[in-house]
């Protein structure tokens, strides 16, 4: 039995990828015969020295584990998210 739901369009499953886990449903999905090219975009970084609790930093690494993605990463994603929300007047449009 498909735990995946039913999508009535692209979009719709697009939309629900971007917000839910798919690591559970990896076994049901297709794979994709297309090919598609990847433009990095490499921005100008600097090092930021945060001290962190030990429980927000524990939290943080198994969130990133849980994502698959380095923590510093997460970090990133999570600073712009907030930052778009807060003050999307100051950062650089991609």
């Amino acid at each position: 039995m498909s735990k995946l739901p039913k999508f009535a369009t692209d979009e719709e499953l697009a939309e629900w990828v971007d917000s839910h886990d798919t690591a559970a449903f990896m076994d049901e999905m297709e794979d994709a015969d297309e090919t598609f090219t990847i433009k990095r975009t490499h921005f100008e970084t600097r090092p930021l020295d945060v001290r962190l609790r030990s429980d927000l930093y524990d939290a943080l690494e198994t969130a990133a584990e849980r994502k698959g993605v380095p923590y510093q990463i997460l970090v990133q994603r999570w600073l712009r998210e907030k930052l778009i929300q807060e003050a999307p007047d100051l950062l650089k449009q991609d």
